[in-house]
C-alpha cells in the first residue's frame, strides 16, 4: 500500500467512503495511461459533498492531470428531499468557485436515458446509491455506453448479505420481502427500543405503528439490494469486467481512523485477485463492498482468429 504525501494539504473527509472513493479514483487513474481531460460522474450525486470533495482533492493528488467533474440525481424518488440539487450546486460554488458548476449538475428520473454522449465519461463513481437503484440493469447499461473504452466505474454499497441494514439500524430487515411481516418485524423490535425508533419518537412523538408502516414501505420501496452474484451478472450483462477489488481496503481505513493513522490515499495495484475476492465474500455480511467495472474487452477488440475459440 502506496502512502504519496503530496505538498499540498488535502481538505478532510467527513466520512471514509469519501476518503475511501478518493483513494480507489487516484489509484485507478494512475494505474491507466494519461488522457488530456479525466471527465468524471457522480451517479446519485445527492447534496454534492462527495463531488466538491473529489474536486478539490484530485487535482493535489495529480497535479499534472485536468479534471472535469459531473452529477446526476433522480428527482421521482423519495430517498432526496425536493430541491436538493439547488443545495449541491450552492455548496459546489462555495467550496469550489473555480469550477463553473452550470450545467454539471443534472436532475431526471429512473426512466430517462443520461443526457450525455457515448464515451463521454472517464470515470463513475458512486457512494451508497445501488441499494436504491429500481433497475439495475438499465443504470449498468448507461455507465457501459457513457463510459470511454479504458474507462472504469466504481461503487461503494451493501449487498443483501450484510446483517445489520444501515438504514434503520435492524437486523435482517431488508431480507423480508412479505411486507405485513416486514411491519410487524420493525415493530416489535422497535418497541424493544432497537434501532432508530426511539430518537424518532423523542424528535418527533411518532407512535411505533406509524414509524413501522412508514419504513416499512422505506424498505419495500426505496431500496432493492444486489446479491454477490447478481451483481457480477449484471456487470457481464453490460459488457463491463466486474471484480470486488480495493473491497478490504475501505475496512482498512475505517481500522486507520480509529487509530488516528495518517490516511492512505493510492492502493496497491498488484494484487491477488484470490484475496480481493475472498475478502469481500467475507466483509459483504459485515457493510459496504466495492465493485469496480472496467469497460475494457481485448477479445473483441484484439486481433484474433476463429481458431482461438
Amino acid at each position: 500500500m502506496q502512502n504519496r504525501a503530496p505538498e499540498t494539504p488535502l481538505r478532510p473527509a467527513e466520512s471514509i467512503t469519501h476518503q475511501h472513493l478518493l483513494a480507489v479514483l487516484n489509484t485507478e487513474i494512475r494505474r491507466r495511461p494519461p488522457v488530456p481531460l479525466v471527465r468524471i460522474l457522480d451517479l446519485g450525486c445527492g447534496d454534492g459533498r462527495l463531488l466538491s470533495y473529489l474536486a478539490i482533492n484530485l487535482p493535489i493528488l495529480q497535479p499534472s492531470a485536468r479534471f472535469e467533474l459531473y452529477g446526476l440525481d433522480v428527482g421521482d424518488r423519495s430517498v432526496q428531499r425536493q430541491g436538493f440539487l439547488d443545495g449541491a450546486r450552492a455548496l459546489l460554488r462555495e467550496r469550489v468557485p473555480s469550477e463553473d458548476w452550470e450545467g454539471r449538475l443534472i436532475d431526471l428520473s429512473t426512466t430517462d436515458r443520461w443526457p450525455f454522449a457515448d464515451e463521454h465519461f472517464d470515470v463513475v463513481v458512486s457512494n451508497q446509491v445501488f441499494e436504491h437503484v429500481s433497475d439495475h440493469s438499465f443504470v449498468l447499461g448507461e455507465i457501459a455506453r457513457t463510459l470511454r473504452t479504458g474507462g472504469c466505474s466504481v461503487h461503494l454499497f451493501p449487498l443483501v448479505h450484510y446483517v445489520y441494514e444501515g438504514h434503520l439500524h435492524l437486523p435482517y430487515v431488508h431480507r423480508i420481502r412479505d411486507f405485513d411481516l416486514l411491519r410487524a418485524y420493525i415493530r416489535t423490535l422497535s418497541r424493544l427500543g432497537l434501532g432508530k425508533f426511539p430518537a424518532n419518537r423523542q424528535a418527533t412523538g411518532i407512535s411505533v405503528e406509524e414509524f413501522s408502516e412508514r419504513h416499512a414501505d422505506y424498505i419495500q420501496h426505496q431500496t432493492n439490494y444486489l446479491t454477490y452474484s447478481r451483481a457480477l451478472t449484471l456487470a457481464k450483462n453490460a459488457r463491463l469486467r466486474g471484480s470486488f477489488r480495493y473491497t478490504a481496503e475501505f475496512y482498512a481505513a475505517k481500522v486507520r481512523s480509529l487509530f488516528n493513522r495518517i490516511p492512505v490515499y493510492e492502493y496497491e495495484t498488484e494484487r491477488s485477485a484470490l484475496i480481493d475476492s475472498s475478502a469481500a465474500k467475507l466483509l459483504r455480511y459485515v457493510s459496504s463492498v466495492t465493485l469496480c467495472l472496467d469497460k475494457r474487452d481485448t477479445y473483441r477488440t484484439g486481433n484474433h482468429h476463429a481458431c482461438d475459440v
